[in-house]
């Protein structure tokens, strides 16, 4: 055999079983064909969504389920929390799972229009359990701004990191 074309061999094969390992280690997670979920709070009653940040098609369906604890998914809006600006795209209407308290409880919505949503868990906000999700593309809009001072601390902090990366590629 030809020296070149097993080192071209073995490049390929090395190549093909990185990306293959690295599947699955961003903390998003996508899918055409299913319907993405979202855990509220971990096997180990971490207080965190499971994923945080999410990117989806228009049209597609996000269920939100229950993992542990007392959650909600709640989009920033007026609607749900007189105190915040939206931070979804304008002209769409917000969801709010209430407060789940029964494990497996799960609540689904349908992400019809393009653009970054943030949400956050009512009990939990405070401590920055937050997410993001990104419909189609990235839009400029109230879910790519800055986060409001008013909002806790630990939440601005997320929301930026969560911005950063709906921005990205």
């Amino acid at each position: 055999m030809d020296r070149r074309i097993f080192l071209k061999g073995v490049g390929f094969f090395s190549v093909t079983a990185l990306a293959g390992s690295l599947v699955g280690c961003k903390h998003e997670k996508t899918s055409l064909g299913k319907t993405p979920i979202v855990a509220l709070g971990g096997p180990k009653g971490e207080l965190a969504f499971f994923p945080d940040r999410l990117r989806i098609q228009p049209g597609q369906t996000v269920t939100f389920v229950l993992q542990s604890g007392g959650h909600s998914a709640t989009a920033y809006h007026p609607k749900n929390n007189n105190r915040y600006q939206t931070r979804i795209p304008e002209g769409t209407e917000p969801w709010d799972t209430d407060l789940l308290v029964e494990k497996g409880t799960h609540f689904s919505w349908a992400f019809q229009t393009e653009g970054v949503y943030n949400y956050f868990c009512r009990p939990h906000e405070s401590i920055g359990m937050v997410g993001v999700i990104v419909v189609g593309r990235a839009l400029d809009g109230p879910g790519l701004s800055p986060p409001q001072t008013e909002l806790p601390p630990l939440a601005q902090q997320k929301l930026k990191e969560l911005i950063s990366w709906a921005k990205g590629p």
